[in-house]
């Protein structure tokens, strides 16, 4: 059956095995298995129902990368809630601004936000996702499947100079570019299994599609994990690629330029680069302290 919404893709989330999504705040960590996110995303559709959202409500989420973000993002999907996503640096007045103009029916709310609304943001509802319960079982009851025009979300401008403009992002949208994308993994999963579960430090912002299709959508095609920390130290980051044996790093080219300055203070020798031709082997022993300190498991940046 070809796939023409999120809903195809959801089919298959929870049967997808093993660690999905981790979550290390500075202080602890949280795992969480595929099965539990598709779980939590069901639970908290019937909890989103029960509050009184409906299909084609627009609901805010403002908030730092973490797992219930994900969880909620697949609830909406399922229920035919539009995501407005926004940058949880994004100031208070963007986002009231923003709500106004989709008519924002609530707001979902990260611990790291610049402001945060206590119970109601302007007139209406504020929901915290550290609340989002983990290991329920509830389903909502819905009176269709996703449409492959239905909307799914709308991505805003930050609105810095002007009045936010927003993307329309259908399921059409989205299923267009992830299709092809999975249809490539699979030519090529079975030399891959060695390697599995490929790991993502994902330091994308989720109001971005690219940071969503790296942490949402491509992982459980793989199978991957996926990594989310809170801040941007790249002294941090190194010891999380190392110790959490990350496979690929995601990230915006402003903190890929500080991970290199970080690289040269740290690794000076690598500010002097091979001579032309030498053999990969070569080049990475030259190299070897930098191989090291990021673990072995590390292959690239994605940027």
């Amino acid at each position: 059956m070809p796939r023409e919404t999120l809903a195809d893709l959801f089919a298959d989330f929870g049967r997808a095995r093993g660690d999905f999504l981790v979550h290390d705040n500075g202080f602890r960590s949280w795992t969480h298995s595929y099965a539990e996110v598709a779980a939590a995303a069901e639970a908290y559709a019937a909890r989103l129902q029960a509050a009184g959202l409906r299909r084609g409500d627009a609901l805010l989420f403002w908030s730092e990368n973490r797992p219930e973000w994900i969880a909620a993002f697949w609830a909406c999907a399922l229920l035919g809630v539009v995501v407005v996503p926004l940058d949880h640096r994004s100031p208070l007045d963007l986002v009231e601004r923003v709500g106004t103009k989709v008519s924002a029916r609530g707001i979902l709310l990260g611990d790291d936000v610049p402001a945060r609304p206590d119970g109601q943001a302007g007139a209406i509802p504020a929901w915290r996702l550290a609340d989002l319960e983990w290991g329920t079982h509830e389903r909502p009851v819905l009176d269709r499947q996703p449409l492959p025009d239905d909307v799914l979300e709308v991505i805003f401008t930050s609105g810095a100079t002007a009045e936010p403009k927003g993307v329309i992002i259908t399921h059409r949208n989205v299923m267009a570019n992830v299709v092809p994308v999975e249809r490539e993994i699979l030519k090529y999963r079975k030399w891959g299994r060695p390697f599995f579960p490929l790991r993502f430090l994902d330091l994308l912002p989720l109001s971005h599609m690219f940071g969503q299709a790296l942490a949402t959508f491509i992982p459980p095609m793989l199978p991957g994990m996926v990594v989310f920390v809170r801040g941007f130290n790249p002294a941090e980051i190194v010891e999380q690629v190392r110790r959490r044996r990350i496979s690929a790093i995601a990230l915006v080219p402003k903190v890929l330029e500080v991970m290199r300055e970080h690289v040269l203070r740290r690794f000076p020798e690598t500010a002097v680069p091979p001579p032309a031709g030498e053999h990969v082997a070569r080049r990475w022993w030259r190299y070897r302290a930098v191989h090291r300190a990021f673990g072995l498991k590390c292959w690239c940046f994605v940027v």
